[in-house]
């Protein structure tokens, strides 16, 4: 990530510092809090990245000149033109002769045109795409034209930018992706990327792993594309992928579009793990000895009451809230 500059920091640094976050941001690498923390410290920040994105369109023609040729002179009419493309896994590779050209580029249209300082939320949201999220126990649902429809379970926040193909970023939660034909999808993790047909598809972040099962459609995984038939659950890690095909899975994937939480038999502690990701106030285990208890059956997540009803019930669990709100399982 590009470093913070100092208060004394020449104008000619800013910008390349700001050209830096932007190539981040375009490729989906770049860490969009820490971005925002940067560009809000100081109003030369602002400006500079506000100049940087208004010529960032333009930057995709370099990649058309010959080696060492020098790039024309950039004026103001380009600043609507389509955004390049952002790189896959690793991100966009530049070579020398292209970096110094940009570098030059860049220095060459900001002496020309300069984009107003109060341009920046403009040329910010161009470049750092659209987004949503959902709070703890919320859901929330987006399109992207008549091109992909996304659901989104509790806690959760995307990204996401049209183009052929289409780019989503799931930083953390859940969403069901639903992608209409004739469209491509790179979903972008922490784990690697996925290249997606027309299809539904329900992907979540778990800890530092992707979970992506295709309920219809297909793809493939990472940089040596390995293929993801129907009905199956790829865990992606670090970019590798194990796949694991089980058909009662499915329901249970998909069972929170309909509020509710299915369980098999796991354990007591797998169970609140799944329940708490929807409740503000923590359900927890005061009796260690709990923990071993396998719990099973279909449960609203909007109210913990019908599952905590059924501990009681079937386990003669006691329960009681602490002073911090949350709710703890003893045994009566």
């Amino acid at each position: 990530m590009p470093e913070n500059s100092r208060p004394d920091t020449p104008r000619v640094d800013l910008i390349e510092v700001a050209a830096k976050w932007l190539a981040g941001l375009d490729a989906g690498t770049a860490d969009v809090r820490a971005f925002e923390a940067w560009r809000e410290a100081d109003a030369r920040h602002a400006a500079a990245f506000a100049q940087v994105a208004g010529t960032w369109s333009d930057l995709g023609e370099l990649r058309h000149l010959p080696d060492g040729a020098a790039p024309a002179p950039l004026g103001l009419s380009g600043l609507a033109a389509p955004a390049p493309e952002a790189g896959t896994d690793d991100g966009p590779e530049f070579s020398p002769t292209t970096r110094n050209s940009r570098r030059r580029f860049l220095r060459t249209g900001l002496a020309l045109g300069a984009v107003a300082l109060g341009g920046a939320g403009v040329t910010y949201r161009a470049a750092a795409r659209d987004s949503a999220s959902t709070g703890v126990g919320e859901s929330g649902k987006v399109a992207c034209g008549s091109a992909m429809a996304i659901d989104l379970n509790t806690d959760s926040r995307i990204y996401w930018k049209e183009g052929e193909p289409l780019r989503l970023w799931l930083e953390r939660g859940e969403v069901a992706i639903h992608l209409a034909s004739a469209h491509r999808l790179s979903l972008i993790t922490q784990s690697g990327t996925f290249q997606l047909a027309p299809g539904y598809y329900n992907a979540r972040i778990r800890n530092a792993s992707c979970e992506l099962t295709v309920l219809a459609g297909s793809g493939r995984f990472g940089a040596q594309g390995r293929a993801l038939p129907p009905g199956v659950t790829a865990l992606a890690t670090a970019g590798k992928a194990s796949l694991r095909k089980d058909a009662d899975e499915l329901d249970r994937v998909t069972a929170w579009r309909n509020g509710t939480l299915i369980l098999t038999g796991e354990s007591l502690d797998y169970a609140l793990s799944e329940m708490n990701r929807y409740l503000e106030h923590k359900i927890v285990i005061g009796d260690p000895g709990l923990s071993r208890l396998r719990i099973g059956g279909t449960f609203a997540t909007a109210n913990p009451e019908e599952f905590l009803e059924a501990l009681r019930t079937s386990f003669a669990i006691r329960t009681h809230r602490d002073a911090a709100g949350g709710i703890v399982l003893t045994r009566a």
